[in-house]
Parts: structure tokens; C-alpha cells; sequence
């Protein structure tokens, strides 16, 4: 006989937050954890591109512009950084 899932926890979400040059996972105090206890966490990423948003084709009501050719890109990179041409 299959084992029974156990029930579902709660949905809680945590906001992460830069910490010097690290990051860290800001959990609600009412949690009740204390300093220095270890939580498991479950990685999910919630902001995606929609299946098929890649496949679309341009509109034509917005079409977008031509790309600069190398040498004008070079030429105006020259301009703005000095004849060292920046990076």
C-alpha cells in the first residue's frame, strides 16, 4: 500500500535581500524562528517569459529600428570616450 503524502505546508514567501556581497533570505518574524537556526528552502523562480513568447512574430505596428554598422559604433564610441574608444 502506497505511503500517504503528508499534507501540505503553508505557502510562505521570503524576500531576498543584499547583505554586504552576499545574499540573504528575510523570513517574517512571526515564523518564530531564532538566530541561528537552519531552514531548508525551496528554490522556485516566479517570473518567467510565457511558453511561446520567443515564437511570435514582430508586429508590423512596431517595427524596430536598424542596428548601427561596426565602424559608426566605433566612431561614436571615440566620440564619448576619447580616442581610446572606451572598453
Amino acid at each position: 500500500m502506497p505511503t500517504p503524502h503528508p499534507p501540505a505546508q503553508p505557502l510562505i514567501r521570503a524576500k531576498v535581500i543584499r547583505d554586504g556581497n552576499s545574499l540573504a533570505v528575510r523570513l517574517p518574524a512571526s515564523l518564530g524562528f531564532k538566530p541561528g537556526e537552519e531552514v531548508a528552502l525551496q528554490i522556485r523562480r516566479v517570473a518567467a517569459w510565457p511558453p511561446g513568447y520567443f515564437d511570435l512574430e514582430p508586429s508590423p505596428d512596431f517595427p524596430l529600428p536598424d542596428r548601427m554598422r561596426p565602424e559608426a559604433r566605433e566612431a561614436r564610441k571615440k566620440r564619448l570616450f576619447g580616442p581610446a574608444g572606451g572598453f
